[in-house]
């Protein structure tokens, strides 16, 4: 279906009613394939060892679907010769028990992964500087992410009209981590700190930063806080060389 999609979305760009990256996010997200969305546990929650606790290597469970109603979850020991699931201290969440209170929510399971990511920063706020007025400016930019990433996994169940309990799982990632990128900035005497520099140009721009998101499915919003550094010989007289700015993140899981 995506192929189809990809004519219109050219007609677009041509037409600059789309931004070229978000035509590239969903080109990259088409040909990752539908299957891999129910492949990974950072996308859906499959059978694998997941943690109770956010930070702890202890609180290590292997998590067995037996059906859509029933979780078996397993506790992992770890011994000096080896690794082992211990099958005899099995716990079991289903939605024919009957005990539950109204949504109380039982259990929550955590997947630590490293996280790489596409990512652009469609809007950009720089502070006042050198007497200049504080900006919120929208380049053109991209840039690859790298962090560590926690996807969890919240069990609940609701009672139904029927007086039954239908299953419900939350999913949500977080990631933390560091970006390198390149972008563009419009460069002339004003924002130079020489009044008299003749030219005007876009100049090409290093970025870097860290960076928070938040994830649902492959793709991932958040923040960043950087800094940008022009590519050529002015860089040492543009005013921004350097200075902090903050922006808003829009990404695109590639692992």
């Amino acid at each position: 279906m995506a192929l189809f999609l990809y004519p219109m979305y050219a007609h677009m760009i041509m037409n600059r009613k789309v931004p070229f990256v978000v035509f590239l996010l969903f080109a990259m997200a088409s040909f990752s394939g539908c299957d891999m969305l129910h492949q990974s546990a950072k996308y859906s929650f499959t059978d694998g060892v997941y943690r109770t606790k956010k930070f702890s290597h202890d609180s290590r469970v292997y998590v067995l679907k037996v059906d859509d109603d029933t979780l078996t979850v397993f506790p992992v020991r770890e011994f000096k010769d080896s690794t082992a699931i211990m099958t005899k201290q099995r716990v079991d969440y289903t939605s024919r028990q009957k005990k539950f209170k109204d949504n109380k929510v039982l259990h929550v399971f955590y997947k630590p992964s490293f996280d790489l990511d596409v990512m652009t920063i469609p809007i950009n706020y720089r502070p006042p500087v050198f007497g200049y007025p504080n900006q919120l400016t929208n380049n053109f930019n991209g840039a690859l992410y790298g962090g560590y990433r926690i996807d969890a996994y919240k069990l609940s169940y609701r009672r139904t009209p029927l007086n039954t309990y239908k299953q419900k799982i939350k999913h949500v990632g977080y990631s933390a981590g560091l970006f390198l990128g390149m972008g563009n900035a419009y460069i002339d005497a004003f924002s130079l700190r020489n009044p008299n520099y003749p030219y005007q140009y876009e100049g090409a721009l290093l970025l870097t930063g860290v960076a928070a998101n938040i994830a649902a499915g492959h793709f991932t919003i958040g923040i960043a806080l950087g800094t940008d550094h022009l590519l050529d010989k002015n860089h040492s007289e543009w005013i921004y060389e350097g200075q902090p700015c903050i922006g808003f993140t829009v990404g695109l899981n590639l692992n």
